[in-house]
């Protein structure tokens, strides 16, 4: 889905008063668009924002920091980074 399209459905969210965090495999367009809260798991491709498949503790670890990030307030334009090791470590393989 177009990075445009899903920070414009987060930013009418969030005006409605629902916190939202967007996870994204590409952050300068994503940080071009503002989005309140993101998350930029380092290195995964597209069609595994979460992991890939078969690696639910992996994907479970994306999930709760974006789910924490829900939390915090909003700051528009900043993607957070996180690195995973395990998940690198078997792409390369």
């Amino acid at each position: 889905m177009c990075h445009r399209t899903v920070v414009a459905v987060q930013r009418e969210i969030e005006l409605r008063g629902i916190s939202t965090v967007v996870i994204t495999i590409n952050p300068e367009p994503t940080r071009q668009m503002r989005p309140p809260r993101a998350l930029y798991p380092s290195g995964f491709k597209p069609g595994n924002a979460l992991g890939r498949a078969f690696m639910p503790d992996l994907q479970k670890r994306v999930l709760r920091d974006a789910l924490l990030l829900v939390k915090e307030p909003a700051r528009p334009g900043e993607v957070i980074e996180r690195h995973y090791p395990e998940y690198i470590a078997e792409s390369e393989i």
